[in-house]
C-alpha cells in the first residue's frame, strides 16, 4: 500500500481543496512517470517531450466542490474587473483591431489561518497548455476511468464537444495556422506540435509570412505558398530578430486572430496593480512600493514582462526595491504563504498553482476551456524548476465527480 499522504490530516475534512477521490484513485492505482509520458506521448501524437520524464505529474486531482466554486467566483470576478482594459480600441496602430479572446488566470493555494484559500498570482491574454491539457485528460481517462467524465474544463454550450467548441474559437477560418517564432527550438514544442496535430493546423514562423498590398496573409514553405485567414497566434513580437518587417505585414493583415500578439503587451503582471480586482489584496508599481505598508520582506518583485520564474525577487530587502532598473516595470505584491496541498512518502511538503485558460467573447459568459495544475516543491512552481521529484510535474485539475 502505498503510503504517501495526498494532504495533512486536517485536509482530509470536508474543506480539503481537492476531493476524496484523488486519494482513493492514487492509492488504488499508482503510475509511474514514465507510463504518465509515454501515455500522454501516444494521444497527442508526438514524440516531442524532455528526455528525462520530468514534466508530468503522476499524481491525479479532482477539486472539491469548495475549491471549484472558488475558483469559478475569482475568475469571473476578474474577467468582469478586467473587461474596460481587454477592448480593442486599446490597440493603438493595428489595421484590424481585435478584443482580447482569452485569459490565462493563475493562482496559488495559500495558506488562510487554519485552512486554505486562493491568491491571485498573474493573468495575461495569451493561451498555453490547451491541448496538453486535454491529452492529461485522455490519459487519466484510460489510466483511473473513474476520471473519465471528471473534465477539466466546462462542458461546452449547444451541445458540442470540447474539441468542436476550441476548434472554432482557436481556428476561426479555413485556412488558420499557429504562428511562433523558432518553434523547432523551444522548451515548449510538446505542446505546439501537439496543437498542430490535434486542430490540424500548419505550424508557421515569421520569416515564412509575406503579405500583399489588399493585407492578404501568406506563408511559404519551399515552393509552396498558402494564404492565411487565421492565426492562433504564440508569437511575442519583441523575440523576432527583425521586428519590424514581420509587425509591419501582421498590422496590415486582414486575417481573424486567436491571442492576438499586442494583448501579450497590454495584458500583463503589470495591470494588476492599475485595477481594483475582487478578493485580491492590492498590487503596485515599484516606484510607489512604500504604499503597500508593508515590510520588503513580505512583498514579492516580478518584472512585468518576465516569464518561467525569471526577474523575480521573493522578500528582498528595502535597498533592492529602490535600485530595481526601470522600476515601473515591476509589480510589487504582497507575499503569500504556500499550503502544502499533498506531501510525499517522505513527508514533504508539496505545493500547487492553478492555471484556468477562459475563453472571452462578446455578449457570452466566460468560458473555462481548461483547468491545470502545477506541483512544485520549494519557493517556485515555474516547469524551470521541475527535477523528476515524486508527484512534480503539471496535471489537470478534473472537476468534481457530477458537479
Amino acid at each position: 500500500m502505498r503510503d504517501s499522504i495526498l494532504s495533512n490530516k486536517s485536509n482530509r475534512q470536508a474543506s480539503a481543496p481537492f476531493h476524496a477521490l484523488s486519494d482513493e484513485l492514487l492509492r488504488a492505482s499508482p503510475i509511474s512517470k514514465s507510463l504518465m509520458q509515454e501515455t500522454w506521448s501516444r494521444f497527442a501524437g508526438t514524440n516531442y517531450l524532455p528526455e528525462q520524464t520530468t514534466l508530468f505529474s503522476e499524481w491525479p486531482l479532482v477539486a472539491s466542490t469548495r475549491l471549484q466554486e472558488k475558483l469559478e467566483q475569482r475568475a469571473f470576478s476578474l474577467c468582469e474587473a478586467a473587461a474596460p482594459y481587454l477592448r480593442a480600441e486599446r490597440m493603438l496602430n493595428w489595421q484590424h483591431q481585435h478584443d482580447a479572446d482569452v485569459l490565462t488566470i493563475d493562482y496559488a493555494l495559500v495558506v488562510d489561518g487554519d485552512t486554505w484559500d486562493l491568491r491571485l498570482v498573474e493573468f495575461q491574454a495569451f493561451t498555453s497548455l490547451l491541448a496538453t491539457g486535454y491529452h492529461i485528460h485522455q490519459t487519466h481517462a484510460e489510466l483511473w476511468p473513474a476520471l473519465a467524465d471528471c473534465v477539466p474544463w466546462q462542458n461546452p454550450v449547444n451541445g458540442k464537444s470540447w474539441h468542436v467548441a476550441t476548434q472554432n474559437w482557436l481556428c476561426k477560418g479555413e485556412q488558420a495556422a499557429i504562428l511562433e517564432f523558432q518553434p523547432w527550438k523551444r522548451s515548449t514544442l510538446f505542446d505546439l506540435h501537439a496543437s498542430a496535430l490535434l486542430w490540424k493546423l500548419p505550424l508557421i514562423e515569421p520569416h515564412q509570412l509575406q503579405g500583399d498590398s489588399q493585407g492578404r496573409l501568406f506563408s511559404k514553405n519551399g515552393k509552396q505558398r498558402v494564404q492565411h485567414d487565421s492565426v492562433l497566434n504564440r508569437l511575442i513580437l519583441s523575440e523576432l530578430e527583425d521586428e519590424g518587417v514581420c509587425l509591419q505585414q501582421l498590422q496590415n493583415a486582414q486575417i481573424q486572430w486567436h491571442s492576438h500578439p499586442v494583448w501579450y503587451y497590454l495584458v500583463h503582471k503589470g495591470l494588476a496593480s492599475e485595477m481594483a480586482i475582487p478578493f485580491e489584496p492590492q498590487n503596485v508599481r515599484a516606484d510607489a512600493w512604500r504604499s503597500l505598508g508593508i515590510a520588503p520582506q513580505d512583498v514579492v518583485a516580478k518584472n512585468i514582462y518576465s516569464c518561467a520564474g525569471k526577474d523575480l525577487y521573493i522578500g528582498p530587502t528595502a535597498a533592492e526595491l529602490d535600485h530595481l532598473p526601470n522600476a515601473h516595470d515591476w509589480i510589487i505584491q504582497p507575499r503569500f504563504q504556500a499550503y502544502p496541498v499533498m506531501h510525499n512518502q517522505q513527508g514533504e511538503p508539496v505545493f500547487a498553482e492553478l492555471r484556468l485558460v477562459v475563453q472571452l467573447a462578446q455578449n457570452a459568459k466566460p468560458w473555462i476551456a481548461m483547468q491545470i495544475v502545477r506541483l512544485y516543491y520549494g519557493k517556485q512552481a515555474s516547469a524551470s524548476f521541475f527535477q523528476g521529484r515524486e508527484g512534480e510535474g503539471v496535471t489537470v485539475l478534473h472537476r468534481p465527480p457530477a458537479y
